[in-house]
């Protein structure tokens, strides 16, 4: 390869890796004298968690980061798994582990510890009412532990243990003390052994569910391990130790995160839970006319978390997605008039029930369907994923029998309804409440059945574990239910008879309505403007990658062929091409950034998506110059990549803009589909209005316009381009 392209290719990979190091930074594998990388497991209260900021806090991190301050080193925490720390700090990626580690013989053989900064004994949690009084109580019980923990080795039934020595004693092994805890209260085991601090939390945050028994067989002492035979970095955390212990830094930790309950308390006041919805099931949820999420569900978590001292951060997102969302952390609770059923609670946890709805059928005023049981053979449209589906969905043990009905599934209830008003479907069947609103707004068309085949709970979904969130949520409850407060916003939401008119309107009072009336005007210019602002990011990231791109593929050209280069951009461009744009954008959204950064993730998409046909456009204009060019630019004495850049490139560019602009208008349309990754775009914010309208053919209309005027603006603009490009050709 020629000095020239081989420059080329370098500064472009350079780049290329630089702008991925921004959005996706890797693990540095050796770090500055002065920081020292510290392992922890956040998993163990209060010793280790994680705080309100998503960072690892706890007696551990402050001990070690005082200890830093004091021999002047800076302290970086990693959080893992606590039985992958050792193997970590064999290894040299982690310089020192402090995580509530005992000292023992067996670790001993593996890292050298510091001198020992707290003491502790381990203890037993049990049910309130269970009989186990003392460790060797356990013997054939069903015991569950954190992995690896001296919990763990402590309940291992062998003959060098002299408490548990049974061998039908069944020990089960948690990642977290947390889920150990939550197969207690499930009923799964008898007992938690762990450390004394996390089990006063555990118990504390189930007051009249356990209760914790100390047992003085067994005390361990904590200390920090650091790799064997690092003396140099022992030394200056024994050093430390001392001086914090000396200078009464450490006796304050101790009581700020041990010994008191008051910064606790402090902190819960500052608490922010993000709770996800679905605002598009009325009077639940919905769309007000500022265009924030609005309804009965947001009104009641808002006036929870305000009886319990807690901030509500409201995210709107697909029904579908919000158990996934809960499940991956990146949501803290759901209210989303979601039933309680027994396949959701496999995957989270309820709180108490704040309403009961019946299933009720919206058909036409002139529709003979009396009950759930006449929809057989017909079709029923439903808003996906909810209790609606799974009734309506044929089954053996269900009303619906007949394989001939055809179920419909929506993503919104008011696309179902539009469905039902345009005759594409019988029925649409729904919850009672929201079904009543769609009644009230087309009264002249439709009606509704009730039906008591059906009835469900609702309630607040938190992830499996979180017993903390979940009691606040159910004292919230209770409390906003005795102060009346719960009444005043049934009666403010649901029981509100105020409809609104289903007069007869002329074109413009109708088009006020839709677009000035409830503000849809002000929905479709932000909608408008993140659709530009996106498709214009990722367009930029696409045109820069896809250079890079075509460089690499046209290696093989060059060479005659196939060269590492070459490989590495058709795989690429094979991958992205043979993959839906919608089924990479899910990727990026809710595997790769989970569930956060959703106009990020969406840009970082969309443009990668780009690239892989930018990248093809470009290669096509560079090899339809003709290779004389090429040829006589080297007769001249320009070497590989001079020549590239004065004499082909410059004639490729007008070969490739009409390709390029195609591409870009393409990409504009294509970020229609982010509204499944919660973005309020252009297409977003018309079923928006859509929803609180219950018009479409307006609403839509004006979102096909404004993208038709987007195009035709970007299409002049290209025709100006391409002229001042080809004035050259006309001298």
């Amino acid at each position: 390869m020629k000095k020239g392209i081989r420059r080329t290719l370098v500064l472009c990979l350079a780049c290329l890796l630089f702008a991925c190091g921004m959005f996706f930074p890797v693990t540095k594998t050796a770090q500055a004298a002065d920081v020292v990388t510290v392992g922890t497991n956040a998993e163990f209260p209060p010793f280790e968690y994680i705080n309100n900021d998503g960072e690892p806090d706890g007696f551990d991190i402050a001990v070690i980061k005082a200890i830093g301050e004091a021999e002047g080193f800076e302290v970086k925490v990693t959080n893992m798994e606590f039985k992958s720390l050792i193997a970590s700090l064999s290894t040299g990626s982690l310089d020192a582990v402090i995580a509530g580690m005992t000292v023992t013989e067996e670790r001993q053989q593996s890292v050298d510890f510091s001198d020992s900064y707290y003491t502790a004994k381990q203890c037993i949690i049990v049910p309130v009412d269970s009989d186990i009084t003392e460790l060797a109580d356990l013997n054939g019980k069903k015991v569950a532990v954190q992995e690896g923990t001296t919990g763990d080795i402590l309940c291992t039934p062998g003959e060098d243990n002299d408490v548990i020595t049974d061998a039908g004693t069944e020990v089960q092994r948690f990642k977290k003390g947390t889920d150990a805890v939550v197969a207690l209260n499930n009923g799964g085991v008898d007992a938690v052994v762990i450390d004394k601090n996390p089990a006063e939390n555990f118990v504390a945050n189930n007051k009249g569910k356990l209760k914790m028994i100390e047992d003085d067989t067994t005390t361990e002492e904590y200390a920090i391990a650091v790799g064997k035979g690092n003396t140099e970095l022992m030394e200056k955390i024994n050093r430390g130790l001392a001086t914090i212990k000396e200078d009464g830094t450490f006796d304050q930790l101790v009581a700020e995160y041990i010994g008191g309950e008051e910064e606790e308390a402090s902190a819960d006041a500052e608490l922010t839970i993000t709770v996800g919805t679905n605002a598009e099931f009325p009077p639940f949820e919905y769309m007000n006319d500022n265009g924030e999420p609005d309804g009965f569900d947001i009104a009641i978590i808002k006036a929870i978390g305000e009886a319990e001292g807690f901030d509500v951060n409201i995210t709107n997102m697909e029904f579908k997605s919000l158990i996934a969302s809960l499940s991956t952390g990146s949501l803290d609770a759901v209210i989303a008039g979601m039933t309680v059923t027994e396949e959701r609670q496999q995957s989270v946890d309820f709180s108490d029930s704040y309403y009961t709805a019946t299933q009720c059928i919206v058909v036409p005023q002139d529709s003979d369907i009396t009950s759930l049981a006449d929809l057989n053979g017909k079709k029923v449209a439903v808003q996906e994923g909810t209790t609606g589906d799974i009734l309506c969905t044929p089954a053996e043990d269900n009303v619906i029998t007949d394989e001939n009905t055809e179920v419909q599934r929506f993503k919104k209830g008011t696309d179902a309804v539009v469905a039902l008003n345009n005759g594409g479907v019988d029925a649409v069947v729904i919850d009672k409440n929201p079904a009543e609103n769609f009644v009230k707004n087309n009264q002249d068309k439709l009606k509704l059945i009730e039906d008591d085949t059906s009835t469900e709970e609702y309630a607040i979904a938190v992830g499996k574990g979180n017993t903390e969130l979940l009691e606040k949520i159910n004292s919230g409850l209770a409390t906003i239910k005795e102060d009346g407060t719960f009444d005043a916003l049934v009666e403010e939401y649901i029981n509100d008879s105020d409809t609104e008119e289903d007069a007869e309107r002329g074109f413009l009072a109708n088009l006020k309505y839709v677009f000035v009336d409830t503000n849809g005007y002000q929905l479709m210019l932000k909608g408008l403007g993140v659709t530009i602002g996106i498709s214009a990011c990722a367009g930029i990231l696409g045109i820069l990658l896809g250079f890079i791109l075509a460089l690499m593929k046209l290696t093989e050209t060059r060479r005659k062929r196939k060269t590492l280069w070459s490989r590495i951009a058709g795989v690429y461009i094979d991958v992205i091409r043979g993959t839906p744009s919608m089924v990479q954008l899910l990727i990026m959204f809710m595997v790769i950034f989970r569930s956060r950064y959703a106009v990020v993730a969406a840009i970082l998409s969309f443009g990668i998506n780009s690239a892989a046909y930018v990248a093809e456009n470009i290669r096509g204009g560079i090899l339809a110059v003709d290779i004389g060019q090429m040829e006589g630019g080297r007769s001249l004495g320009f070497t590989y990549g001079e020549t590239m850049r004065y004499i082909v490139l410059p004639q490729a560019i007008k070969n490739v803009i009409p390709a390029l602009g195609n591409e870009m208008i393409t990409l504009v349309k294509e970020t229609s589909i982010v509204g499944y990754v919660a973005i309020v775009d252009l297409t977003k914010a018309g079923d928006f209005i859509v929803s609180r309208t219950y018009q479409a053919f307006l609403p839509l209309i004006a979102v096909a316009i404004v993208y038709y005027i987007v195009v035709k603006l970007m299409t002049w603009a290209l025709a100006i381009i391409e002229r001042r490009l080809r004035q050259s050709d006309n001298r």
